[in-house]
């Protein structure tokens, strides 16, 4: 019977279980920097998930808020003093429409 060890990230076989680490370990650090940028996309991608969420949870309670006051005071009135971001589509669309 022959043994063969199959890596999964080189897709290959080797003979021997030392040859196939050795090879492994090469390869790692031979692609570090990729391995490196790929985790360091992974957290940040993480971060910005969570960021949502908190600012998805936040949205939700100053809407249960604004429908208690609602209820209660029957309207609401407020003057937005930040200036709106615009995108370039929005420029782009009000330049054309009218």
């Amino acid at each position: 019977m022959i043994e063969k060890y199959f890596s999964e990230k080189l897709n290959k076989t080797f003979d021997t279980k030392e040859e196939c680490l050795k090879a492994e370990t090469e390869f790692d650090e031979k692609h570090k920097a990729e391995i490196q940028a790929k985790e360091e996309r992974k957290a940040a991608a993480a971060e910005v998930e969570q960021l949502y969420k908190e600012a998805n949870e936040a949205r939700k309670k100053a809407d249960d808020a604004l429908k208690a006051f609602l209820e209660k005071y029957k309207y609401f009135h407020t003057t937005k003093t930040e200036v709106p971001v615009r995108s370039l589509f929005d420029t782009f669309f009000d330049n054309w429409l009218f």
